[in-house]
């Protein structure tokens, strides 16, 4: 189930052939993502733990950027563990608006209970072309390499645009070194980042983990839980981490977004409607491995 598999699967869907004016393979993509997104989030197939060390009365931590919900339940409450370098502790969710009103700001030994904000700080774009490099792209897919350790707030699924040749896209990858990223470029002039390409990325906006009330000491440790975005799928080879018979359930969902785009809406709520149920299906079989109760399933905090 590559990139070049469900384009491939969409375009059949509609009837559409490959230089169709009504498809455009950005758009396919962006439909697509959106769908592997929807299908993790509603299906709990993808989790991911992010570690936080504390700092001594600070109350807000800046969360992954592919964080996409809350995930472990205790009963009907999510929560997190705690350490405080001996022993464990559990802290159960609470709202934003019942952490504010209660103004719990006083440092305690253990915080109680946490809750989830945005972060309302918006991270500086990122501009620049002295030190670049790259290459020409495979598969749809190039890369763009800087000296220095630029792209530390930068996430997969970011917008870059390379306004030395027009081109517009989405980062696919970026490396543990936070030098280098791969991207995916559309309508340029070559759609890739050449030597001295002038390019811009915009971080996306975060969310915050708020303890409530904020501990006193540093270096505790929180670790949350959480469901994880998928990194998006734009080229021909890349994969989404579903199982391949679900692909065409990934690719309905994107010929029901596209059918909303004309005036055959209901002819797209046929694919809608398989979608569903296969969402269902999934459901259950999960549920009943996991031995865990339909009403877990709750939607996404963001």
């Amino acid at each position: 189930m590559d990139g070049k598999d469900l384009d491939r699967r969409v375009r059949n869907l509609l009837n559409e052939s490959s230089t169709s004016p009504f498809l455009d393979e950005r758009t396919t993509y962006d439909f697509l993502y959106a769908a592997a997104r929807q299908w993790i989030t509603e299906t709990e197939s993808v989790t991911a733990e992010q570690e936080i060390t504390t700092v001594a009365s600070q109350a807000g931590y800046t969360i992954n950027g592919d964080f996409l919900s809350l995930y472990l339940k205790d009963g009907n409450d999510f929560f997190i563990k705690y350490y405080d370098g001996t022993s464990y502790y559990f802290l159960k969710f609470k709202s934003y608006s019942e952490v504010i009103y209660e103004n719990n700001t006083t440092d305690v030994a253990i915080p109680s209970n946490f809750t989830i904000s945005d972060d309302q700080t918006l991270d500086t774009l990122i501009s620049d072309a002295a030190d670049n490099d790259g290459g020409s792209a495979v598969g749809g897919k190039a890369t763009l390499t800087m000296d220095t350790a630029v792209f530390t707030d930068v996430t997969p699924g970011d917008i870059i645009h390379n306004t030395t040749d027009g081109s517009d896209g989405i980062v696919t990858k970026t490396e543990s070194t936070f030098k280098i990223l791969e991207v995916c470029l559309f309508g340029g002039t070559d759609n890739e980042i050449d030597v001295g390409d002038d390019f811009i990325v915009q971080p996306r906006k975060r969310l915050k983990l708020i303890l409530d009330p904020p501990p006193e000491t540093a270096d505790q440790t929180v670790t949350l839980y959480y469901i994880q975005s998928p990194r998006p799928v734009y080229s021909d080879y890349d994969i989404y981490p579903i199982s391949f018979e679900y692909a065409d359930t990934i690719a309905k969902y994107a010929a029901w977004l596209y059918k909303y785009r004309d005036d055959e809406p209901d002819f797209g709520d046929a694919f809608y409607t398989y979608w569903r149920m296969q969402i269902m299906a999934y459901r259950r079989l999960t549920n009943r491995a996991l031995v865990r109760e339909e009403s877990r399933l709750i939607p996404v905090v963001k």
